[in-house]
């Protein structure tokens, strides 16, 4: 009924102008929401605890790579979860809008060698790439969707994206540090990007990943991961159209 009425919209603008702005207890990380799809998101993973398995993380992490960072909630979490261990890292996006709030909280929470990037892994070697804004910024893709099926049958934006290495933009600011927590939510190219992106997996020591069932199934992941020195530990959750898993080296 909210997206028939378009209420959704109002809701967003207002958020834009007048955004949702919170503090976590205990680690003092400050989040906030410009839309009110990151209401629930914040929600699921902030008070709730339900996206992801803190006690799976390798102990004292302070370095990660959150590719598909959305607004950044994950990264944040992380911040959360490190009780004042200055963080190291870098976080990339397709969405340019999301790119903006992600740059937003880790300049807020002081993450100064946390770097936010703008572009698309795993889809061809090309200077860039099309990609696929949904109206709600928590599914965008490289792909357009069968939307009949999904059920997304809201506003696309085609746009070109940059195409970027991982591998180049962490050595680039971190030579050959180990990275600590890779997590992988690139909206049904997981494959892709594990499969261009070799080489800078044997500088990950564990992988947060939501692999998409219209492109990638979990069979798919296990079978290029574990003959790579990754051990399949858990899956966190799953549904009909994805899940999400994590290994470790």
């Amino acid at each position: 009924m909210v997206q028939v009425l378009r209420l959704h919209r109002v809701a967003n603008a207002w958020l834009r102008r007048f955004p949702l702005v919170k503090r976590l207890p205990s680690s003092a990380v400050i989040y906030r929401a410009t839309r009110l799809e990151s209401i629930p998101l914040a929600q699921e993973m902030f008070d709730k605890g339900a996206l992801y398995d803190a006690a799976l993380l390798p102990p004292h992490f302070t370095t990660f790579a959150d590719l598909g960072c959305n607004v950044g909630y994950f990264t944040c979490w992380l911040a959360h979860l490190a009780q004042g261990r200055k963080l190291k890292g870098l976080m990339l996006d397709a969405n340019p809008q999301a790119v903006a709030d992600a740059q937003w909280h880790a300049q807020t929470n002081g993450m100064n060698e946390v770097f936010v990037v703008h572009g698309i892994v795993g889809e061809g070697s090309g200077a860039s790439a099309d990609f696929y804004i949904y109206e709600s910024n928590i599914c965008s893709m490289s792909e357009l969707p069968d939307v009949e099926k999904m059920g997304l049958k809201g506003k696309w934006e085609k746009i070109s994206v940059p195409h970027v290495s991982v591998e180049d933009h962490w050595r680039k600011h971190f030579n050959g540090t180990r990275c600590h927590v890779l997590k992988i939510d690139v909206e049904g190219s997981e494959m892709n990007f594990l499969r261009a992106e070799e080489s800078f997996l044997e500088l990950v020591d564990s992988i947060v990943i939501e692999w998409h069932n219209w492109r990638v199934t979990l069979a798919d992941v296990r079978a290029f991961l574990e003959p790579r020195g990754f051990r399949y530990l858990k899956t966190v959750e799953e549904n009909e159209q994805m899940g999400t898993a994590v290994f470790a080296r």
